[in-house]
């Protein structure tokens, strides 16, 4: 015997000519998580009617569905339904079946009908069902703000009836607005900005610079480890491991002390543009929210894009930390956040940085640096890490 979850996108259906390249997307997407948890004869996946079903075999622990579909962008909701025949009847008992097992005291129907040729209309269904089912029960109806819904949605060949709705996260499937590249640090910051790409589609590759051997190593171990929890909600993810001592160290001796900052975000970005253009991404993604630091301001911001071409994305720019971290929390990369280490930028911080940056200023301060042959360097003794 089956099981079914019944599987709701919300964004995708407003694409119209577009629809069906963002379903099959989803699909594929749904296909790849739920085999990081079940065996693939375990389940299968039908598109119905703007709405995925996934069936599964009986033995199939309904947590484990759970971990697979709450991570798949593109997914706004999904339920364990049940699968009955058009008839009103059948429709009835097994509505009152499910609400009999639910200790909530106040209830109401909702009915969808995607089979519109269906003789009764969604109000007729929620007062016939709804009357079957307080008459039994003793539960009172309420349709303002219900305890409990009983949900019904009526299809071509069947009916699906479900009480228990669990949130998906939303957006794009991943992968449907093409590849990005983030910049990531062991911060609050840039994980939650590679998660709002992932969620409007941007399939992320990472690229994270250290400063060791000035530093330890732990800067890049927890930069794997928020990778990997990044990667849940993508697959096969790279991670690209840059040291930049030496680059910062050429910066240290040959530029002014107060453009330090921004002269390593120049050379990230070249370096990470230079990646990008090689590997096919379509753009840069960084964690800059505006004012939080002193590199995050316009000027500074505009002087640091200069040195590209590429897209640079900004996720976090209109966010406050709090809201930053508070998300971190959500998505699960605080824990790992949160752990003190050392920074590639912080290592040679001057004590008073640029603000204000002049692009006259700092393209003077770069015409005494080898700038191709330091990024081509960096590129060489870069490392790949599959996630």
């Amino acid at each position: 015997m089956n099981r079914v979850f019944l599987c709701h996108y919300s964004e995708i259906g407003l694409k119209k000519g577009n629809r069906n390249y963002f379903e099959r997307i989803l699909e594929a997407n749904m296909r790849k998580s739920l085999q990081r948890y079940l065996p693939e004869e375990k389940f299968s996946i039908k598109k119905d009617h703007k709405r995925f079903l996934v069936y599964f075999t009986e033995d199939v622990k309904i947590d484990l569905v759970k971990s697979a579909l709450e991570r798949v962008f593109g997914l706004v909701n999904f339920s364990p339904v049940t699968t009955v025949s058009l008839e009103m009847s059948e429709i009835e008992t097994i509505a009152l079946k499910l609400m009999e097992k639910r200790p909530e005291k106040t209830f109401a129907v909702r009915t969808k009908r995607a089979e519109k040729s269906f003789p009764l209309t969604s109000q007729d269904i929620n007062v016939q069902v709804g009357a079957r089912i307080a008459e039994k029960t003793g539960k009172k109806v309420d349709l303002t703000r219900p305890e409990i819904t009983c949900h019904i949605e009526i299809m071509r060949d069947k009916a699906l009836i479900f009480v228990e709705r669990f949130p998906g996260p939303g957006g794009l499937p991943v992968s449907a607005s093409g590849k990005v590249l983030t910049l990531l640090s062991g911060g609050f910051d840039s994980p939650v900005a590679a998660y709002l790409m992932l969620k409007r589609g941007g399939k992320s590759a990472f690229i994270h610079f250290h400063s060791y051997p000035y530093t330890n190593k732990f800067s890049q171990e927890k930069v794997i480890e928020l990778a990997r929890i990044l990667n849940q909600y993508q697959f096969n993810s790279k991670l690209f491991m840059v040291p930049f001592a030496e680059t910062q160290e050429e910066i240290v001796f040959n530029c002014p002390d107060k453009l330090r900052v921004i002269l390593y975000r120049r050379f990230m970005m070249r370096i990470a543009e230079a990646l990008a253009k090689k590997e096919g991404y379509k753009a840069i993604v960084t964690g800059e929210a505006l004012g939080q630091v002193a590199s995050q301001t316009l000027e500074n911001m505009g002087a640091i894009e200069q040195v590209i071409t590429l897209p640079v994305l900004r996720p976090l720019v209109g966010l406050d930390k709090a809201e930053i971290i508070s998300m971190a929390r959500r998505i699960g990369t605080y824990e790992i956040s949160v752990k003190p280490h050392d920074d590639a930028c912080t290592r040679f911080m001057p004590r008073k940085p640029e603000t204000r940056a002049k692009l006259h200023e700092v393209l003077k301060a770069e015409e005494g640096l080898d700038v191709e042959g330091m990024v081509q360097k960096a590129l060489e003794k870069m490392e790949l890490v599959e996630i």
